[in-house]
This record gives C-alpha cells, structure tokens and sequence, in this order.
C-alpha cells in the first residue's frame, strides 16, 4: 500500500505544489500506472516526488516517496517553482519537498524538466487531508447515495454524495448511475456531519493539470477528462 499511496501522491503533488500557474502536463498517451518501483509505469515515466537529501552543482539527490535515492539532473532548460512562484536552483535546500518531472535517464536517474516545492510539510498535510479534504480510490460499493472507497493508502472509507456532487468522466458530465463498482475516483469535498462528501467526483486516474493547472482524470478508454485533485498547499 505504501507503494500505491506513493504512486498517487505523484499524481497529485504537483497541483498541490505548483497551483494555478502549473506548466503542461504529459502528453495524452503518458501511462502513469504504478511500477514495481512505485514509480509510474509505461513507456513514459513522468517524474518522482521526494525529499532533497543533497545538492552537489546541477545535480540533486531526492529520497523517494519509496525510500530509494533518486539523481535529478538539471540544466539550462529546467524549470523551477516554490511555493507556486518562479523559482531558481539557488531557492532550493536539502530538506524540501519536491516534484520532479522530466525524463528517466536510468536506474533512478532523471534529466529534470520541472522542479517544484510546495509549502513545508505540503506531503503530510496531504495524507492528513486524504478522506477530509480530497479523496481517492477504487470504488468497491455503491448503496443509493453512499460509496464505499478503498483508498491508495489501504483505508476503506464511506463517503457520501449529495444534490452539491457533480461528477465527471472524460471531461464530460455524468451521473451518480454511470460511476460503477470497480471504477477508480477522486475529487475534492468537505466533512458534512463526520461524513466526507466531494463536491466533484472524477471517473478515471488523476494526471498533471493543462493549462490553468486543474487536474486532469484519464479515462478507462485513455482519453483525458478535467477534473480537481488535491487541496492547495497554501
């Protein structure tokens, strides 16, 4: 579980990190399914998410959400953020947090497109607020208006949906009745007398946001569909 809670955290981290003012995410037919590495799978590896544990000249080394030691190379081209502003090599410390995108090189080796940090503690105020602020998981039932999530980090949670949910698929509007057992959801949503209740609930994998920045979910047939991911880290 602590693999698949990783892969989804670097599905999520970087709306939670670079907010609004995200670059362009991967390309439609980026695969982002888990790797035995934790890392995701598929012909295209996105990136990581870590924390620095050493910066020597333009290369940095970034512990793993799976515990591994990654090189991330930069250059010239490499893009920067912290806290959702522009941001240079200079800004960055041993001890942040950070999402990495770019191309893997080797055996936990990448050349960096982007480098990004959020707020301090931005991964744990993460896992505090999964179930709270924002949801994810493999839908295993479906009673009237309540589902039952099974979420990356292994928790089995009962959220319900009211009148306030919209729910989307494929960058198109659905209902409650198109969302079935085995479909994989996220959205983002508020506690409601202690249970959680999303205000959007998206069918499909989150990926990177376009344009303004809002998550994107993939669809079971691989097309790409808007939708919100995690809660801003500010």
């Amino acid at each position: 579980m602590r693999k698949a809670f990783a892969a989804v955290l670097l599905l999520f981290v970087p709306l939670w990190c670079v907010g609004q003012d995200a670059p362009a995410g991967p390309p439609p037919d980026a695969q982002t399914a888990p790797s035995q590495n934790g890392q995701p799978g598929g012909h295209r590896r996105p990136g990581l998410v870590g924390t620095i544990t050493a910066i020597n000249g333009d290369t940095l080394t970034v512990k793993t959400m799976n515990g591994q030691s990654a090189q991330v190379n930069v250059n010239e081209s490499t893009r920067f953020r912290k806290e959702r502003q522009p941001a240079t090599l200079a800004d960055f410390k041993v001890g942040d947090e950070v999402f990495v995108r770019g191309q893997s090189t080797g055996e936990n080796t990448w050349q960096a497109e982007v480098v990004a940090a959020g707020s301090p503690g931005g991964f744990g105020r993460m896992r505090e607020g999964m179930g709270k602020e924002f949801i994810a998981g493999e839908v295993k039932a479906i009673d009237g208006t309540q589902l039952t999530i099974l979420r990356p980090d292994g928790v089995t949670q009962n959220i319900n949906v009211d009148e306030s949910t919209s729910f989307r698929k494929q960058g198109e509007s659905i209902t409650l009745a198109d969302v079935k057992v085995g479909d994989h959801v996220f959205g983002r949503g508020a506690m409601k007398d202690n249970v959680f209740v999303p205000s959007m609930l998206n069918v499909g994998m989150p990926m990177m946001g376009r344009g303004h920045g809002r998550g994107q979910g993939a669809g079971q047939g691989g097309g790409q569909g808007q939708g919100e991911g995690a809660p801003d880290s500010q």
